[in-house]
């Protein structure tokens, strides 16, 4: 019985194999695989159930396709990086790295009697707003295999949800925009789509420098802080991510955005 499992799961992943190198060569993938289950989940139980600014939709997807992902991001992971400005959505980083930056970034001008002026930038809805077109012209511009764009392609021309209450679908609906909730790939597609926007902050030469070191910005997926000591050029700043955010579609929630300073100013 051991023996018959086992040959059973090696002619299984031969098939697997065989559909994801016919699937990598011809730039295309089966349309089950662009298919996504919504489920609301209520965010607050306290709150008005009726609400439905109460839910969360968390998408469901297929595991094969997951599984083809991981197979991409193995294979292809070297050409995948992102600016190091960024700290969200990566192996081996996360909050505390980027807090831990901030801090000294801070603590570096403060003790040497400059103020900290700083902007912190909540972009709306980022990962829903991502343009399909700009993010494959985007994977071009960095160097990323055609093939591998067109697959990507093939996919993102076939995301369609349904959504599911209790034994309850809806009809399904295609997503023209935004990258594909829960997808292995979506983090770092979004960490690519917006890294042109560090980059021009980077190559604007605004903001702090720590032993010609470029720290006028940190990245945390789609949350943003900008870090000057000079007021004038953090309003440059923020004039570059409005205009260049405007051009990504990335529009910053003010109401959860906050300006602040720390030192004797």
């Amino acid at each position: 019985m051991g023996l018959l499992r086992s040959i059973c799961i090696t002619v299984t992943q031969l098939y697997v194999m065989f559909l994801f190198n016919i699937m990598s060569v011809h730039g295309f993938v089966p349309d089950s695989f662009g298919i996504g289950i919504i489920v609301p989940i209520l965010k607050n139980r306290l709150g008005d159930v009726t609400d439905t600014s109460n839910y969360r939709g968390i998408t469901l997807s297929p595991l094969i396709s997951k599984l083809f992902e991981h197979c991409i991001l193995d294979k292809y992971n070297s050409y995948i990086i992102s600016s190091d400005l960024q700290f969200g959505l990566k192996k081996n980083l996360g909050c505390n790295r980027a807090v831990f930056a901030l801090l000294q970034c801070v603590d570096y001008f403060v003790t040497r009697d400059s103020s900290m002026y700083m902007a912190a930038l909540d972009a709306t809805k980022a990962f829903d707003r991502i343009n399909h077109i700009k993010l494959f012209h985007r994977l071009y511009d960095i160097g990323i295999s055609a093939h591998v764009i067109r697959l990507i392609v093939n996919w993102y021309a076939k995301i369609v949800s349904v959504v599911q209450w209790e034994n309850y679908f809806s009809s399904y609906f295609v997503f023209k925009s935004g990258v594909r909730q829960g997808g292995v790939l979506s983090p770092i597609l979004f960490n690519i789509y917006v890294d042109c926007l560090a980059e021009i902050l980077r190559e604007s030469d605004l903001g702090c420098h720590i032993h010609g070191v470029y720290f006028g910005c940190l990245f945390y997926a789609d949350d943003i802080i900008l870090l000057s000591a000079s007021i004038g050029n953090l309003q440059k700043m923020l004039d570059l991510c409005y205009v260049h955010g405007s051009g990504l579609d990335i529009v910053f929630n003010a109401k959860k955005s906050s300006l602040f300073v720390v030192g004797k100013r």
